[in-house]
């Protein structure tokens, strides 16, 4: 999860927990890419808005980088505009949530994400 509301990203982060999920809380995106270069997770739940790199530029750079472009990326964000959704789902944004959100509605398309499906 990279999420600059501390309060909100722990409370996601607790719902996956509680569900089974490792889950781990970044809170920019410059701590999100250090992460990821270190580890490989299975989903990114990420927010746009956020102090020195925005959700955008993280998710240009996750799609460019062949190592980690396949890593499943939900969006979440208080941006209700139509264009932003379109501009995440060109970025490769498998899903787009706003704010504010169900939080058992998230987990399940976490677990959606993360769980394979039968054949």
């Amino acid at each position: 999860m990279v999420e600059d509301d501390p309060a909100l990203g722990e409370v996601v982060a607790t719902a996956l927990k509680d569900e089974g999920l490792d889950a781990r809380l970044a809170h920019d995106g410059d701590e999100a890419m250090r992460f990821v270069d270190q580890n490989e997770p299975s989903c990114i739940i990420l927010d746009l808005m956020m102090p020195r790199r925005d959700g955008f530029s993280v998710l240009r750079e996750l799609r460019a980088d062949g190592r980690i472009q396949h890593i499943p990326v939900i969006v979440v964000t208080a941006i209700f505009g139509l264009s932003e959704r379109m501009y995440a789902t060109e970025l490769g944004a498998a899903d787009y949530v706003t704010k504010p959100f169900e939080l058992n509605d998230l987990v399940s398309r976490v677990r959606a994400l993360v769980t394979p499906q039968a054949a």
